[in-house]
C-alpha cells in the first residue's frame, strides 16, 4: 500500500458493514489479520452515528512504523469522551473497549 488508504461513507447503518469489509479488503492485501481492524472500525463509525451530526465520514488505513493505524473522521468538533455504564445499561461500552483492545 502506497500511504494511506481512504474511503469515505455517508452516516448510516448501512455504511458500518461497508467499512468493515473495506477495512478487511485492505488488510488482506497486506496480509494481515483483519478481525480486530473490523471490530475498531465497526464501534468508531456507530460512535459518529450515534454521537454526531456528520453526514458523512472518512475511513483510512495506514501503514505505520509501529503497526497498522485505523482512523475515522467526522465533521463534529466534539472529541469523544468515554461514559461510564452499570452492570444493565445497553451503551457505554464502547471506548472502553477501544481502550482495552488498541494503542
Amino acid at each position: 500500500m502506497q500511504g494511506p488508504a481512504e474511503i469515505v461513507v455517508p452516516v448510516q447503518a448501512e455504511s458500518i458493514k461497508v467499512v468493515r469489509d473495506w477495512v478487511e479488503e485492505v488488510l488482506a492485501r497486506l496480509d494481515q489479520d483483519t478481525y480486530l481492524a473490523k471490530v475498531v472500525v465497526s464501534e468508531l463509525l456507530t460512535n459518529v452515528l450515534r454521537h454526531t451530526e456528520s453526514a458523512t465520514a472518512t475511513v483510512r488505513v495506514v501503514q505505520a512504523d509501529k503497526g497498522t493505524v485505523v482512523e475515522v473522521f467526522d465533521s463534529c468538533d466534539v472529541l469523544p469522551v468515554a461514559a461510564s455504564a452499570d452492570l444493565l445499561s445497553e451503551g457505554g461500552r464502547g471506548l472502553a473497549m477501544m481502550g482495552a483492545l488498541v494503542t
